[in-house]
């Protein structure tokens, strides 16, 4: 019975339009009419000429594939063969593929692709667990999900690694199961294969990811066969060249021609992609105590630029060649810096006019610290033990403190906050260590400050010291301020900020 549009599978699963085509097998977006719900439909004819031995793979796909659970690993929910017509009920991924969007966007941006290698390796590593080595790992076998993360799709070429070390193989006689492009060197030739074959294709596919081609390509399969085999895989580096040093010598170490010096797991590969992500500004610091401020992170020294070898594969190298992007130094810093200033205006608080500060409480919580100085005037006499109340709206006290005469203009100690931003950002612009465009939208914002000091406009300042604590930020993630330029400007950046909170025209 053929397979076609509209077809009824298993008594509930109606077929749709097809989604993909490969070898005998085609895939199906398809309706299960016993849930209510849209599901992909694998199908595969066994009345072809070599329909046993397509048939026996379909079915170990199958189950192989239900066998695993896990978040980076198409669900499997059910299967049957059906007058001649095997099939597999899958769940249905919103996509694209990896390979649809390399062709639709280009390369991906190194963090992208850092978190979708980690992904993918985590996947292998729960099918190796499994016996299961997927052979055929490639940007058109990695979807996108609906939340967003990367799940690896198509077993139908698996092999038990059982039967791999000897038993029967349903790998037809000089025939290679596999896509050239992404092909591991032993595959390649016809040799036994283990679950280093997919790590080396994983690396064909983080090359991809990172410069929008693998690392071999010619004009037939077979010349494409004998580079994976014989020819020295190119220095992402030289295709990209913003690829952190970490995920080059990765990859490199991926590519290897022998699987002896390849990393020797996927649980290894995603650890060392894991450790070199950029963390999130937010998840730098720990909350610090409120008694002390936090500790000053002094970078990791750089070790001198290595460049591709095939020594036998040391699973120690990640820590000497952990260079990577450098942009979460930078981030460390600024973030240390804002937090001590949040930490020491809470601890201070505004001064009441009688040359006494309150004492804060014994442990803010972290939105006390970040709260802005409110713009009602304090009590005269402060009570032994104030509290800080976060409100959406501050609420006046009872009793109206008389004026007070502050002791200096904060209005002056915003612009000598500015001057001495602004002598330091000229140090670093003279020593290069600062983008002269990123430079100068500080300057005009340093100038725009001025001006709303003149204005009496407390909002606008405090939200100008924010664009300017963004562009640092920004800035360095893009490596458009060096480590020591990010350094230089902490401090006045944080008396910058203390100025700018303590302003109350």
């Amino acid at each position: 019975m053929s397979q076609t549009q509209g077809r009824l599978l298993g008594g509930r699963y109606r077929l749709g339009a097809p989604l993909g085509r490969g070898g005998m097998a085609v895939v199906w977006r398809a309706q299960d009419e016993m849930l209510g719900r849209e599901v992909a439909v694998k199908t595969l004819d066994l009345t072809g000429p070599d329909s046993d031995n397509a048939g026996e793979r379909f079915r170990r796909e199958a189950r192989a594939t239900a066998a695993l659970n896990h978040p980076h690993i198409v669900t499997v929910y059910d299967t049957g063969v059906e007058d001649h017509t095997a099939y597999l009920v899958m769940e249905l991924l919103p996509g694209p593929t990896l390979a649809e969007q390399v062709r639709d966007t280009g390369p991906l941006p190194v963090e992208d692709v850092r978190t979708i290698g980690e992904e993918v390796a985590s996947a292998l590593q729960a099918a190796h667990d499994a016996g299961i080595v997927h052979r055929d790992i490639k940007p058109g076998n990695i979807s996108y999900a609906a939340d967003g993360t990367a799940k690896v799709l198509d077993f139908g070429i698996t092999q038990l690694v059982d039967e791999a070390l000897g038993q029967h193989q349903l790998t037809m006689t000089d025939t290679i199961v596999g896509t050239a492009e992404y092909l591991a060197p032993e595959q390649a030739t016809g040799q036994r294969v283990d679950a280093r074959a997919d790590l080396y294709a994983l690396g064909c596919v983080l090359t991809t990811l990172l410069t929008g081609a693998p690392p071999f390509s010619a004009t037939t399969p077979v010349a494409i066969l004998m580079k994976h085999a014989h020819d020295v895989p190119p220095d992402v580096r030289d295709l990209r060249p913003d690829t952190p040093a970490d995920l080059a010598a990765l990859v490199a170490a991926l590519l290897a021609k022998d699987p002896v010096h390849r990393p020797q797991s996927g649980r290894e590969v995603a650890e060392l992609l894991r450790a070199h992500r950029a963390p999130a500004l937010t998840e730098v610091l720990p909350a610090a105590p409120a008694a002390m401020a936090p500790t000053a992170v002094s970078p990791r020294p750089l070790p001198p630029e290595e460049t591709w070898s095939e020594p036998a594969y040391d699973r120690d190298w990640d820590e000497p060649q952990r260079r990577g992007s450098r942009a979460w130094v930078w981030l460390l810093l600024l973030a240390a810096a804002l937090a001590a200033a949040g930490i020491w205006y809470a601890m201070q608080g505004p001064d009441d006019g009688n040359g006494t500060t309150p004492t804060p409480s014994s442990t803010p919580s972290v939105s006390q610290t970040a709260q802005e100085p409110s713009n009602t005037p304090e009590p005269t006499t402060p009570s032994p033990n104030p509290t800080v109340t976060v409100t959406d709206t501050p609420t006046p006290s009872e009793t109206p403190s008389s004026p007070t005469t502050p002791a200096e203009d904060p209005g002056k100690a915003v612009n000598d906050a500015v001057s001495g931003f602004e002598s330091s950002l000229r140090d670093v612009r003279q020593s290069d260590d600062i983008d002269g465009d990123v430079a100068k939208t500080i300057e005009g914002k340093l100038k725009d400050i001025d001006k709303a000091v003149r204005d009496e406009d407390a909002e606008a300042v405090r939200s100008l010291v924010d664009d300017i604590e963004s562009e640092l930020t920004q800035a360095a993630s893009e490596e458009k301020l060096t480590q020591q330029g990010a350094a230089a400007l902490s401090d006045p950046l944080a008396t910058l900020r203390q100025a700018a909170d303590s302003f109350q025209p």
